[in-house]
């Protein structure tokens, strides 16, 4: 409810949560006390219900609740109600709605996320007739939202409503805070556009002739040519210290880069460990096309991030990453280099549920799906 509020507030909405408690950094929330699950009179009432008992107590709870919600429902052009109409936890709120709904048709959205009626364990609390059964009637005048198929199917199924007349708007992740990003790797990715990437191949390395760096930034040009518009690649080092050629291979490496290439000390970005770690999280696939190393421990800090390889054929590289690892030849050019990232990227199963769950970021799923069904 919260994300919803404030993503409606930031599209310019005048949003106003209404609850039984909490509170919303941002979002105004206006505490009806009865509408909390674990309010006192909504639990001796759930408690009579699931016994098969309507009594007195519950008639004047839909009362109150009622007469308190109705001035808010008055004024508003879209009531969202998060699982109410079909989960039964305050069967008073859900026939109160019921009551508002019909005097506000066209205003009101259910989004499901549960349903009592199809879950086992809710099974011997349902009982024959009103209130039991609303939570598998439609609300005449009410738009359906399900957070899922399987949602849709049941709430279907259950009511009757044809599937049609569901919409199906995703739950979201929050990247940042999934990954634990810390705020300067976020500043970071904000700058460069990294939460967009699809996909982001990281370079932790030094500017080095041997790293063959120019090899990474041709093979993002042919996927962004031909299969991933939006494909970036992130290199995080800065000159090597004992070579002054190495200067020279920066200017190189920076004339040679096209969209999509961020060289951060180029860019005068200098990262940390941290932020480093941040970059691990985010990107989809380490690449290492070096044509020498000694160790190579971008593998193994890959490894620690469960992040696909895609890496030159020698031996150090072929000690540290198995059997798992992609390996290319090192005569192989960007085009080679290519194709073998577009293969890790669709054949692993990691890279492809990391890209799935990056399509359900909250401000995509926000942007897409939630404020046009809102706004509506």
């Amino acid at each position: 409810m919260g994300i919803h509020a404030a993503a409606a507030e930031a599209a310019g909405d005048s949003v106003a949560i209404v609850a039984g408690r909490g509170s919303e950094r941002g979002v105004p929330v206006i505490k009806i006390p009865e509408l909390d699950s674990q309010h006192p009179a909504v639990l001796r009432d759930r408690a009579a219900l699931a016994r098969g008992e309507v009594t007195p107590e519950h008639a004047l709870l839909v009362a109150a609740i009622t007469r308190k919600l109705r001035p808010h429902v008055r004024r508003a052009d879209r009531v969202v109600v998060h699982n109410v109409f079909t989960l039964h936890l305050n069967a008073a709120l859900t026939e109160a709605l019921f009551a508002l709904s019909a005097e506000r048709p066209g205003v009101f959205i259910a989004w499901t996320h549960d349903l009592a009626w199809t879950d086992g364990q809710y099974k011997g609390q349902r009982h024959e007739g009103r209130p039991w059964s609303l939570f598998s009637t439609v609300a005449p005048g009410v738009r359906y939202v399900a957070i899922s198929q399987k949602s849709a199917n049941e709430l279907s199924a259950l009511t009757g409503l044809p599937l049609d007349r569901i919409t199906i708007v995703p739950n979201g992740v929050d990247r940042v805070a999934v990954l634990g990003m810390s705020a300067a790797g976020k500043r970071l990715a904000d700058r460069f556009g990294l939460f967009d990437a699809d996909p982001l191949l990281l370079l932790p390395v030094r500017l080095t002739r041997r790293k063959r760096i120019e090899l990474a930034i041709d093979a993002l040009a042919e996927l962004r040519a031909h299969s991933y518009p939006k494909a970036m690649l992130v290199v995080t080092g800065g000159p090597g210290a004992h070579n002054p050629t190495n200067a020279s291979y920066e200017r190189d490496l920076a004339a040679r880069a096209g969209p999509g290439v961020h060289l951060l000390h180029a860019e005068h970005v200098k990262i940390g460990v941290r932020e480093l770690a941040d970059l691990y999280g985010l990107a989809d696939a380490l690449v290492l096309p070096s044509e020498n190393e000694g160790f190579g421990l971008p593998m193994l800090e890959a490894g620690l991030r469960r992040l696909p390889i895609v890496c030159s054929d020698i031996p150090a590289l072929r000690e540290n990453g198995g059997d798992e690892a992609t390996y290319v030849p090192v005569t192989a050019d960007g085009a080679a280099w290519a194709r073998a990232i577009d293969t890790k990227l669709t054949t692993s199963p990691i890279a492809r549920q990391h890209r799935r769950a990056r399509q359900s970021e909250w401000p995509r799923i926000l942007a897409e799906h939630v404020l046009p069904v809102i706004h509506a």
